[in-house]
């Protein structure tokens, strides 16, 4: 009994392991993906796209996942786009045969030659895909809005034993996924190694005033004056963090688990480091009140001489605060 009672303590031990994530990615243009990095997700966008941050100036956001353009391939072109962006993670391609995989692991070989601590994902798209990919390299186990999901071709045998990556399919759907692929079985099969998900739906429903929560997607903000879409999708990104924390899946070594700080402080009239207005260029220090100062998602503080001036340069360059009001000082009358 004693030997049968350890056997399952490691068994479950196992599962425990193999549910844990790497990391949660969530790919989409700033200021989205500033939000998910401050909040630990892996942030990045496909080859085709990019943070679009030109208007931000000094954002320095890494890309921690590259994915490929799936509607219009080219294995040359997105290799020479990893080399540019240099990503932890990469989905090189679909592969819908085994000549495929072929080219997909040569490519990955290429790669791994100057990035050797590269994850690298190939996304198989028919059974015999799955088992021609090396067993070093990720799977990508589709459940988003993809031509063919992975459940449509494979059962959850031909992924147990391997690496995997969930691509795409809100966090209820990917649950019942790494649920399928790392419970325990009669046969004894050995637990797929879940190393990451993505899923970048959260921004089609906050344009609807929606949210996402783990009870389905909860539309409570859309007659609310004050919620904005990127207000929304924080507060989802949240929920989904919630969410797989609560389900032992989210990855214990994210950004705030090395000691960085998220809590907001606010500016100061001490932050200031140019005494002309960001409006008028009129010294902010010569007004009977002081200066008024803002801290922007662009990375940009900013004094003002005057509310007015503070308004007007806000709402011509369509610049939002970081952390709502309390990103803004205001000099006490």
């Amino acid at each position: 009994m004693a030997l049968s009672a350890r056997s399952t303590s490691s068994k479950a031990s196992e599962i425990v392991a193999a549910r844990e994530t790497d990391y949660v990615a969530f790919l989409h243009r700033v200021p989205f993906a500033l939000d998910a990095f401050n909040l630990g997700f892996l942030t990045g966008f496909r080859e085709d796209c990019t943070y679009q941050q030109n208007q931000y100036t000094d954002l320095e956001l890494p890309v921690g996942m590259l994915d490929n353009d799936f509607r219009n391939p080219d294995l040359t072109r997105y290799v020479e786009r990893f080399f540019r962006y240099e990503p932890q993670v990469g989905v090189i391609g679909d592969a819908y045969s085994v000549d495929e995989v072929e080219e997909y692991v040569a490519a990955a070989r290429d790669i791994q030659a100057s990035y050797p601590e590269s994850e690298l994902v190939i996304v198989p798209k028919c059974r015999a895909a799955i088992h021609a990919v090396p067993e070093d390299l990720i799977v990508g186990y589709s459940r988003g809005y993809a031509d063919k999901l992975a459940h449509e071709f494979s059962e959850p045998t031909d992924w147990r034993g391997r690496r995997v990556h969930i691509l795409g399919g809100s966090p209820l759907k990917q649950l019942k996924v790494i649920q399928q692929l790392t419970c325990p079985t009669l046969t004894g099969d050995p637990p797929a190694d879940i190393v990451g998900l993505d899923w970048n739906g959260l921004h089609r429903g906050a344009q609807f005033g929606e949210f996402w929560t783990d009870r389905g997607w909860d539309d409570s903000g859309r007659d609310s004056d004050h919620v904005t879409v990127r207000k929304i999708v924080r507060y989802s990104l949240g929920q989904v963090r919630e969410f797989w924390q609560a389900h032992g899946v989210w990855p214990e070594s994210t950004l705030q688990d090395v000691g960085v700080e998220y809590a907001y402080r606010g500016p100061s009239p001490s932050d200031i480091e140019s005494p002309a207005c960001s409006e008028c260029s009129m010294n902010v220090w010569s007004t009977e009140r002081g200066p008024y100062v803002a801290e922007y998602d662009t990375g940009d503080l900013c004094g003002y001489c005057s509310y007015d001036c503070y308004f007007t340069h806000r709402h011509r360059n369509q610049l939002e605060e970081l952390a709502g009001e309390q990103s803004v000082y205001f000099p006490p009358a």
